[in-house]
């Protein structure tokens, strides 16, 4: 028998979320008032949510154990299942397993095997962090396919690289390729690509705020990233992407708007964030700029590839808008990721 899509948890039905650390009870209930859900992060995350509960919030979340990343606490399995339950999870997700792809690696069903029995006996999302090459080899994105196609639960994704994972070609295409084969897939713990795999039929994506929230640093690797500027970064709607507010305050152009209309910033500059005082806005700034982004997409039909034809037209636009954005020395080039997406235009 076939359950009705009303009786399908919330997140399970073409939503969004923002995916937060577990800490810090007043940020989970600010994000969750612009998305349809939160992805709290981490062991201590249902404790939290429960004292939340205490004074009366009924937002929807869903909880990532993380087990994944060895960086993070031991999970003893039934225990973690429990603990999501008390804090009234809209449903309930295994601790999570790192799939990797290293030389020499096991099948990909081997490595699963253990978290999709897990997820089958407890009516669970089977959680599975994987290396970006189980996207971006053909190989192995069609052994990865079988699998996931062949469980008889709801599978939650993570991707994993030093840096983005999403950067690589063919990461899109793999994403895309998996979002319209595999039933109520999501996608946590992730960037603007989780709305493009809402767009080709993914059923949620939690998109992270933070560059730790964006992907996971495959075990025993280090995050490769440049940081010389600690300005707040910003996430520009027109540009599809993650910019320092010292790098906006350097444009001079028409192809960017200056000034933000969202409902958070009621017309006022962007590069208004460089000021460290008003450097917390920026974060408002980012949910309601993605919120309403994820909004748009999720309202656009689905019907004749409306929605995905939607979300193309979107990247395409934004690449048309990068080059000089004033001076010789402000050019920006749009990451390989936006440049697959618009693809689909």
């Amino acid at each position: 028998m076939t359950m009705s899509t009303a009786s399908l948890p919330r997140t399970l039905r073409e939503t969004f979320s923002f995916y937060v650390g577990g800490r810090n009870a007043e940020r989970i209930r600010a994000c969750s008032e612009q998305s349809d859900a939160v992805v709290v992060a981490g062991v201590k995350g249902p404790s939290t949510v429960r004292g939340l509960r205490e004074v009366g919030w009924s937002g929807t979340v869903i909880f990532d154990g993380m087990a994944y990343d060895k960086r993070e606490f031991s999970i003893d399995p039934l225990q973690w299942l429990d603990e999501q339950r008390s804090a009234g999870a809209d449903r309930i997700l295994t601790p999570g397993i790192w799939v990797g792809a290293a030389p020499g690696h096991l099948p990909f069903d081997a490595q699963v095997e253990d978290e999709v029995r897990l997820a089958v006996l407890n009516n669970a999302t089977c959680l599975i962090a994987i290396d970006r090459r189980w996207l971006t080899k053909s190989s192995q994105l069609d052994e990865m396919k079988r699998c996931l196609q062949g469980l008889n639960v709801p599978a939650a994704l993570v991707l994993g690289d030093q840096s983005d994972p999403m950067k690589y070609p063919g990461a899109v295409e793999g994403l895309v390729a998996i979002s319209k084969a595999v039933d109520k897939l999501s996608i946590l713990r992730c960037d603007q690509a989780g709305i493009g795999a809402l767009a080709f039929g993914a059923t949620h994506a939690s998109l992270g705020l933070t560059a730790s929230h964006r992907h996971v640093v495959p075990p025993g690797e280090n995050a490769f990233a440049r940081r010389n500027d600690w300005s707040a970064r910003v996430f520009v709607r027109e540009l599809l992407d993650w910019f320092t507010a010292s790098r906006i305050g350097e444009w001079s152009t028409t192809k960017v708007a200056p000034i933000c209309h969202a409902t958070c910033c009621k017309g006022e500059r962007i590069d208004r964030f460089l000021d460290e005082r008003r450097k917390h806005e920026a974060d408002l700034h980012n949910r309601t700029v993605l919120a309403a982004l994820a909004e748009e997409i999720l309202e656009a039909p689905v019907e004749d590839g409306v929605r995905r034809k939607v979300f193309g037209q979107i990247c395409h636009e934004a690449v048309v808008r990068y080059g000089v954005m004033g001076d010789w020395k402000t050019e920006i080039s749009p990451k390989p990721q936006l440049t697959q997406w618009a693809l689909y235009c």
